[in-house]
């Protein structure tokens, strides 16, 4: 099916996949915000927090697109385009969210949401460290056919996100609105947003494989590398949802659900790379990609870290360090974007 898709938008110029491509990224961006409304609803009515939601259901939906990438790479033997994609995925994450900081300047919006994401910040962090170790050493090892490093992080991943839990439904105290205390109003809010979020992941789950072909076909009409496609072009193309869902929170003024959904699925991505080594037939995944991608792993740690340090310095009442902390993470994209460029 994909490469029947590639033979229809190519070899007729650039034009052909630009148009779909463009098509396509408004799809997601309607049905990705459509997702973000049902999100902040179930928030609401469950009484789990904007926060909460934001990081484990808004981020695994608007990662629908990296799981089906990344498993079909690995199935295909394209691992360096899987992997390139989770870490090209983090980088445009975090550009998103340096975005989001300097255009709706006035919310100051990493001065005011929940301490809890810079938690969920270091443990991406971590988990991505994990993987640049493991590129760099070619592997901690194997158990069978499967990676240990992919191992530890799911292990790593789920203890860190219980953690998380824990101390958000501490904070939010399970505070649920007025509308929702009546039973009747709250299984009706909660059976429609449950529908329209299943709904909207399904359309997702149809169209953002369709955007990666198209930017797939746009990459081989301009002769980019593998590496250079898979971290900046396909990950940020996969980002798609979560830019859209973001952006659509943050209208809402739910900016939690908004940063929750950034870092939540900066942290889900790399929860991929153990799915990605069930699949890759060759041994441990990380082992037999190019040594390239360790670039792209420092990158992703040092503009996580300059987020986790921006939410940070709001404690200390320092609004000019957070917002320079935005533009060090654009300024860190432009400088991979270049450097990964020349590769």
């Amino acid at each position: 099916m994909k490469e029947f898709l590639l033979h229809m938008l190519t070899g007729r110029g650039a034009w052909l996949p630009l148009v779909s491509f463009a098509v396509l990224g408004a799809g997601v961006f309607l049905v990705a915000a459509r997702l973000a409304r049902a999100a902040d609803v179930i928030a609401e009515t469950t009484g789990l927090g904007r926060a909460w939601i934001g990081m484990i259901l808004l981020a695994a939906a608007t990662s629908l697109p990296e799981v089906l990438t990344d498993i079909n790479a690995a199935l295909l033997d394209a691992p360096d385009i899987g992997v390139g994609d989770l870490l090209g995925s983090t980088l445009a994450n975090m550009l998103i969210l340096a975005m989001l900081d300097l255009v709706y300047a006035r919310r100051y919006i990493l001065q005011t949401v929940a301490v809890h994401h810079a938690v969920v910040g270091l443990l991406a962090i971590v988990l991505t460290t994990i993987a640049g170790v493991a590129i760099a050493t070619g592997g901690l090892g194997r158990i069978g056919f499967v990676g240990v490093e992919t191992l530890l992080i799911a292990v790593v991943y789920l203890a860190g996100m219980r953690m998380v839990y824990l101390m958000t439904q501490e904070a939010a105290g399970a505070i649920v609105s007025e509308a929702s205390r009546e039973p009747g109003v709250a299984r009706l809010r909660m059976r429609g947003a449950i529908g329209a979020f299943l709904a909207a992941g399904a359309g997702l789950a149809i169209i953002a494989p369709l955007l990666v072909v198209s930017a797939e076909a746009l990459s081989l009409e301009s002769g980019l590398s593998q590496t250079f496609v898979g971290t900046l072009l396909v990950g940020l193309t996969t980002s798609f949802p979560e830019i859209a869902a973001s952006v659509a929170a943050v209208r809402m003024g739910a900016v939690d659900l908004a940063i929750g959904n950034i870092f939540g699925s900066n942290a889900f991505n790399m929860l991929i790379l153990p799915m990605m080594d069930l699949a890759y037939a060759e041994g441990p995944v990380l082992a037999h990609v190019s040594g390239g991608h360790l670039l792209s792993a420092l990158l992703a740690v040092l503009c996580l870290a300059l987020g986790v340090m921006a939410m940070l310095a709001r404690l200390r009442e320092r609004a000019g360090l957070v917002r320079s902390g935005s533009v060090l993470i654009v300024a860190c994209y432009a400088a991979g974007a270049w450097l990964l460029g020349r590769a």
